[in-house]
């Protein structure tokens, strides 16, 4: 007899019993709206229909920002995968999600959730972990972020936000996500006093635009060159200020920064 172990993804059809479990629901938030806070009851799996959410934890030291979600992301659900608690035991929220300007979720009831996810055989449960395919910085890096100097980090971490959420503008890209400099620093790795200062830096070499938490980016190539960022298959050198074929990186020795 098969098992629903023994389906293959192509043969899986799961189908809810929507009459016994509560339905899915939207919601619209405000700007700068919590929708859970880290410690939370969870509420449900959510996804991101439009606009964005800050994604939050809470360590002994403080709140920090780990990422941003933008439209098609989804989110809480590993709290539900990683559950050992007996059925009925309470799933709490690790994440404060809170919204950037205008933003509109679906909340997948926790109920739902958990009666689908014992449809799914256990083959494709690991695959529905890291689910939203937000690459991680260290994709776009020359080397990992925590390798690089304090001044490339804080253009690596603008690049990558520029790649995810940036918006156009004219001749710019620009980054409207009322981030404050602290959680800029959370992302890079670093404190904020030093992300201050090495934006204040690159505003004056003419490379970024600040104004207020906006951040306007006026020269993309010369933010990848010290960021030290992989575009296109190629890495971009500060140093020699030229464009080198990423296969170096594989091959030759890294030299250091």
């Amino acid at each position: 007899m098969e098992t629903s172990d023994d389906r293959t993804e192509s043969d899986l059809q799961v189908s809810l019993p929507t009459s016994q479990t509560p339905h899915s629901r939207t919601r619209v938030l405000r700007p700068g709206e919590e929708l859970v806070r880290c410690g939370d009851v969870h509420i449900g799996v959510v996804t991101v229909l439009r606009g964005r959410l800050k994604r939050k934890r809470s360590y002994v030291t403080g709140e920090y920002l780990v990422g941003i979600a933008g439209p098609g992301a989804c989110l809480a659900l590993d709290e539900v995968l990683d559950a050992t608690s007996p059925e009925g035991a309470q799933v709490i929220h690790r994440e404060t999600l809170q919204s950037i300007g205008a933003t509109e979720v679906r909340i997948d009831p926790l109920p739902t959730v958990q009666l689908w996810l014992r449809q799914v055989p256990k083959s494709l449960l690991s695959a529905l972990r890291g689910h939203t395919g937000e690459p991680a910085v260290e994709t776009v890096l020359k080397r990992p972020l925590e390798l690089l100097p304090v001044r490339a980090r804080v253009a690596a971490t603008i690049w990558a936000l520029k790649e995810r959420h940036g918006e156009r503008e004219g001749d710019a890209m620009v980054l409207n996500l009322d981030l404050t400099r602290e959680e800029i620093a959370h992302l890079a790795g670093t404190v904020y006093e030093s992300v201050i200062r090495m934006l204040t830096r690159l505003k004056k070499e003419g490379v970024l635009e600040l104004d207020g938490r906006k951040i306007r980016i006026l020269n993309e190539d010369q933010l990848a060159r010290i960021g030290q960022v992989v575009v296109d298959d190629e890495f971009y050198d500060e140093k020699t200020d030229v464009k080198n074929h990423s296969s170096k990186i594989n091959g030759g020795s890294q030299e250091a920064c």
